[in-house]
Formats: structure tokens, C-alpha cells, sequence
């Protein structure tokens, strides 16, 4: 029988007798073939051609070799069962690691290996996180544009997807609709190729005015700073019930006392009185839950302690770590809720899609979680405002980055600061002020944040929110929708406050529509860098221009009035011959008692009583009589005019006197 050892060197005889024969042949085709010679030479160029493009490469270069890439691995059938997408995991990234060892040319088909890979893992950012510390930067980068062509093929169908069909509504480009193209300009001005969407929510039926068109699960919230007392929920929002502690009222207690009087001693009497006195306390209801370590975060249910847990509180907990507490500490010194958003949006983005992997494996349907998109491509398709990069930013990233690395590896590097920035501009650009029914504390500059929120300021705000379809809605100083929150959670619905059409554009008011149109456009202006033109702006801006023409005229038309007043004021000079003596002006009648002997004259036909007289009756007096006869208004007015004529007399006597005094 032939022994184990003679059959492997056998083979390996074999293999060596082949491998110099096939250098033997090579050599000789070298050497006399020219077509195989000129084959080695575009065989190498192309691989030094790839090698240079994969070393140092521009944009555009690494852009095409993506497409090129992502068109090769896409006819590539993908395994189904999780044990197959295992194995074939393993198998894509052992060949990946080994064809990134072999040197630039290998670059291309290791960066296959890993996207393949990616696709079947179940937490893709968190292994877009560990590629980034373990794979040459080249085919990170080759990865990363891979997954951005893919973005972008995806994005195109993104529309037809998303929003869902049962929430009657569409997402559509309103420069398309109208036939204008917007340009994407430079900070010099050059304008540039790239089209910047104008993009807005357009309900898909009619909807009656008080109807719900939608309602919609926030993507990541937080209560603001004056609501986290322990009377709301940390992480829903929802307003936690209370109950107070059953205390003895004063007057019982002072009964209890005279009934123990006649029995017991003064002193024990009063012993008594201090050990019962009332005091009321508060304490938190059975349907309270909070944090077994730091006792701060109070959820209304067991769920939302768990979900929360899952999602972020296990690393954000300040009693957790060192870490975590000089994190909390630090937001709140910033008065930004920015830096506990992004924070909790990475934890619920990693849980997100360790929920929907399982729900795909388990084959449960749920239209809300098992969507081809992830958050972060939900995300990415919102709009935000480009900030400048803070020094604040700067140190509460570099916290987040240690809060989180241990439960999400890779994070720190992942999340740079242009990408940090990025987050806080889409936040401040898309989150909305949850609003609530319950009691809040009144903003004091220890609560106050400067985090921008879309707020119309129709009740309390709680809590701060962002959302996957409502960030889409258009701003309107007459909006036509409201967001609201019926269940007194961060769960929005919109609902509609007029009766909206069939493709009508859903609009909402990003501040309160109440200001008047100068404060609503400054705030407009200095928070979302828009410039309002709607209808309602218009009209109170046109109001306000007749407003300011109309006020020169009346102002023109006052100091008329008042250069007539001063011309009939004259300036008596006692050394002008032609001016009156104050006995003579004494004498004469004043203009006032002009004008009112003149509207005595007046008033006497009306002052006198209207009569039916009977010429038969004899008790009638005759018309000379009734005309002879003072009426009543007549004699009053002539014993009220005596002591005023009396006081003017004196008045001009005690004038004259003190003049030639």
C-alpha cells in the first residue's frame, strides 16, 4: 500500500516539474513571440495605469473606476440564508485582506471583495467604521466611492420609494415642475454643474380642512432643558403621570391634638404636634420608570427604558463612566442639545439596522423598518445649512468619540469634523419643536439652547425632533398644514388647516406667522437663510410701504395746522402804538366768548321744546307770548354766562394792575 508520504511528494514533484515548464514555455514566448510580447506590455501598462490611478487618484478618476467597480459585482448573485451570508462574508473578506497585501495593482478587485461584504453584514456602518482603521486608505476610499455611486443609482428611485404609498403624500422637484434649473455656485461665485433640487412634499388626494394627511415616527428627539424635571418622558416625550404623597391637613392634625389634650401632658402634646406636622411631598406614580444607575431619565413605560437603553442611554448614561458624565456636562454647559442628537442618532442608526437585519432574517413584514434605505441615506437626501466649524464643535465631537468607541468601533474616525458639521446643519435646518398639552417651566438662561427648531409657537414646547418626510415641507407665512402631536408623545401628525387639492403643495411656518413681516423675515433670514416671498409677505410688505407713504402726508398736513395756529398767536408789545390797551382788550369780547355767543346764537332755535299747539285751546299762550317768553335752555345759559363774565372781568383787572405795577 502506498504510504501518505510518497503521495505528497508526488505531487509535489508534479507541481514543481509544471511550474518549471510553464517558465520554460513563458520564456519562450517571450523571446520569440512578438504578439505575446506586445500582450505582456498592454497587460502591465494597464496594471501600472490602475496602481497610479489607485495611489494617487483624482475624484473623478476614483468616481469612474467605481462605476466600473460596482458594474462588475453587480450580476453577482448575493446568498439569502443568514448562514450562507455568513460564510460568504468570511469568504470576501479573507480574500479582500489578502489581495490588499499584494500591493496597489490588487486594489481594485480587494475593494470588490469588501463591498460584497458590506452588503450581507448586518451593521454596514459598522463596518464602513472598522474598514476605515484596518484597510489601506486607497481601498477604503475606492469602497467609500462604491458605496456613493450606489447612493446615487439608488437616489434616482428614491422617490418612487419613499415617502411610503399610504402616506398620501410625494416628494417632488418644484424646478423641474416649473422648468427652472438652479446651479450650485462657488464661494467665488463660479457657477458649477452640480444641480442644487428644490425639492417639496405634494399631497397625492384631497384632504379636508382638520383632516390627518400623515403621522409619522420621529427618527431622534430630546427633551429641551426645562423639561428634563422628571415629569416627561425621555425618551417619547410623553408627559409622566404624578401622584402626591396622602399628607395630614393642618386642621386635622389640630384636632387630634385638642382630643389628646384632656389625656395627655403639654409636652407630649406638643412632642406630637412636631412629629405630625404636614409636610407634602411628590413622588413619582407606579407607571414611572427611570435609569437603575443615574435615576435622572424617566421613562412612562418599561419599553421606553428599553428601547432607549438599546439605542443610546447605555453609553450616554452619565452614571455609566467618567466619560459619559463629563459629556453630559459639557453639553450642558454649551447650551446645545446639537451634540446629545447626533449621539443619540448614531446609537438609534446602529440599532436601526440591527432591528431591520433580524426582521429581514425572521421574514417579518413591517413597511416602517424594512425599507432598502438606511437612516443614514434618509438622511443624506435632506437638505441642511453649511456651518463654520466651532471650537465647541471640535471638543464635544472629540467626546462623543470616547462616549461611544467602545459601543461603536470606529465611530471617532468615522465621524470627522466635516461630517459632524454636516449633522448639526441638517439638524438645525430640519428639526421641528415638540409641542405638548402638559405644564412646562418657563425658559431660563440656565435652560435656555441655541439649536434652531421649526416652531409656530401655537403651545408649550418640550422637546426638540427631527423627521424622515416631514423635513421635506416647504415654509409659508400662510401654511396650509400644521404639525401637531395628538398622542402627547414626539409622534407627529399633519394635519391640514384648509382644504387642500390633489397635487397641492403641503407648506407649513417654520416661526410664528402671528409676528409681523419684518420680524418674520429677519428671523427667516438669520436662521434657515431664506428670503419669504410668499403671498402673505407680500401683501403685509405692500401694506406697510402705503403705511409709510401715507405718513409724510399726514405729517405735512400737521405742520400746516400748526404754522395757521402760530400766525393767528400774536406777540403783544406794550411800547406799540397800535397795540390795544389791556383795558381795551379787557373790554372787548375774547374770541372763545365770540365763538360761543355765535354757537348760543345757533343753538337757541334747537334749544327751544317742539310743540303741538291747539289754537282753541284757551290755555294755549299766543305765539307772540311763546316768542316774547325765554325758553328754559335760554335762561339757564344766561345764569351760567354772568359768573364767568364776572371771573373774566377780574381776570383782566388783576392783568392790568400787576402790568402797571
Amino acid at each position: 500500500m502506498v504510504s501518505g508520504k510518497k503521495i505528497a511528494a508526488a505531487v509535489s514533484v508534479t507541481a514543481l516539474v509544471a511550474g518549471l515548464s510553464y517558465m520554460a514555455y513563458f520564456d519562450y514566448k517571450r523571446r520569440n513571440d512578438r504578439q505575446f510580447r506586445r500582450k505582456l506590455r498592454r497587460d502591465r501598462k494597464k496594471v501600472e495605469k490602475t496602481a497610479t490611478k489607485i495611489s494617487s487618484p483624482s475624484i473623478a478618476e476614483i468616481s469612474d473606476l467605481a462605476m466600473e467597480l460596482l458594474g462588475k459585482v453587480a450580476s453577482e448573485p448575493m446568498p439569502q440564508s443568514p448562514e450562507d451570508k455568513e460564510q460568504f462574508f468570511m469568504a470576501q473578506v479573507s480574500k479582500g485582506e489578502a489581495l490588499s497585501s499584494s500591493g496597489a495593482s490588487a486594489y481594485p478587485e480587494a475593494a470588490c471583495c469588501f463591498f460584497q461584504a458590506l452588503k450581507v453584514y448586518p451593521n454596514p456602518v459598522e463596518l464602513v467604521m472598522i474598514y476605515q482603521k484596518t484597510t489601506p486608505d486607497a481601498v477604503f476610499k475606492l469602497v467609500m466611492a462604491m458605496m456613493a455611486q450606489e447612493v446615487k443609482q439608488k437616489q434616482a428611485r428614491y422617490f418612487d420609494v419613499f415617502p411610503p404609498r399610504d402616506s398620501n403624500v410625494r416628494i417632488k422637484d418644484k424646478s423641474k415642475m416649473e422648468g427652472k434649473t438652479k446651479y450650485k455656485h462657488s464661494e467665488d461665485g463660479v457657477k458649477s454643474d452640480v444641480v442644487v433640487p428644490n425639492r417639496a412634499l405634494f399631497a397625492t388626494k384631497g384632504v379636508e380642512q382638520g383632516e390627518v394627511v400623515y403621522e409619522e415616527e420621529s427618527v431622534v428627539s430630546a427633551l429641551l432643558p426645562c423639561a428634563q424635571n422628571g415629569k416627561f418622558c425621555y425618551h417619547c416625550l410623553r408627559a409622566v403621570a404624578e401622584e402626591k404623597a396622602e399628607t395630614e391637613s393642618t386642621e386635622d392634625v389640630e384636632e387630634k391634638v385638642e382630643e389628646t389634650e384632656s389625656t395627655e401632658s403639654t409636652e407630649d402634646v406638643e412632642k406630637k404636634v412636631e412629629e405630625t406636622e404636614p409636610v407634602e411631598e411628590t413622588k413619582k406614580s407606579s407607571a414611572t420608570f427611570e435609569c437603575e444607575k443615574c435615576h435622572d431619565a424617566v421613562y412612562c413605560s418599561e419599553k421606553c427604558r428599553q428601547d432607549a437603553y438599546d439605542a443610546y442611554h447605555q453609553f450616554l448614561c452619565p452614571s455609566s463612566n467618567k466619560t459619559a458624565r463629563e459629556f453630559a456636562e459639557l453639553t450642558q454647559k454649551s447650551h446645545e442639545l446639537a451634540p446629545i442628537l447626533i449621539a443619540k442618532f448614531f446609537g438609534t442608526l446602529v440599532d436601526r439596522e440591527k432591528k431591520k437585519e433580524i426582521a429581514r432574517a425572521l421574514g417579518v413584514s413591517d413597511k416602517g423598518d424594512t425599507d432598502e434605505y438606511t437612516t443614514w441615506e434618509h438622511l443624506e437626501i435632506m437638505r441642511y445649512l453649511e456651518l463654520i466649524p466651532t471650537a465647541s464643535d471640535a471638543t464635544a465631537l472629540h467626546k462623543l468619540g470616547e462616549v461611544m468607541s467602545a459601543s461603536v468601533p470606529g465611530l471617532n474616525e468615522f465621524v470627522t469634523g466635516e461630517r459632524y458639521t454636516m449633522l448639526k446643519g441638517k439638524l438645525d435646518y430640519n428639526a421641528f419643536t415638540v409641542h405638548t398639552e402638559g405644564v412646562v417651566p418657563k425658559e431660563t438662561p440656565e435652560t435656555h439652547v441655541s439649536d434652531t427648531m421649526r416652531d409656530d409657537h401655537t403651545k408649550s414646547a418640550v422637546g426638540i425632533s427631527m423627521y424622515l418626510i416631514s423635513s421635506h415641507i416647504a415654509h409659508d407665512c400662510d401654511p396650509n398644514v400644521q404639525v401637531v402631536f395628538p398622542d402627547g408623545t414626539d409622534k407627529a401628525a399633519v394635519k391640514a388647516l384648509k382644504s387642500i387639492a390633489a397635487d397641492e403643495e403641503l407648506r407649513i411656518s417654520y416661526v410664528d406667522p402671528q409676528q409681523s413681516v419684518e420680524e418674520r423675515q429677519k428671523q427667516l433670514q438669520a436662521l434657515y437663510r431664506i428670503k419669504c416671498a410668499c403671498k402673505k409677505c407680500e401683501a403685509d410688505l405692500e401694506a406697510a410701504k402705503a403705511e409709510a407713504a401715507a405718513a409724510p402726508a399726514a405729517e405735512d398736513k400737521a405742520e400746516t395746522v400748526e404754522e395757521k395756529s402760530a400766525e393767528a398767536v400774536k406777540t403783544i408789545d406794550p411800547n406799540d402804538e397800535g397795540t390795544p390797551s389791556f383795558a381795551a382788550v379787557a373790554a372787548s369780547p375774547t374770541p372763545v366768548s365770540a365763538v360761543e355767543d355765535k354757537a348760543e346764537v345757533v343753538e337757541e332755535p334747537e334749544a327751544s321744546p317742539l310743540k303741538t299747539i291747539d289754537p282753541s285751546d284757551e290755555g294755549t299762550p299766543s305765539f307772540a307770548a311763546v316768542a316774547a317768553s325765554p325758553s328754559p335752555v335760554e335762561a339757564k345759559a344766561e345764569e351760567a354766562e354772568k359768573p364767568e363774565a364776572e371771573t373774566d372781568e377780574e381776570e383782566y383787572e388783576t392783568e392790568e394792575s400787576s402790568d402797571n405795577e
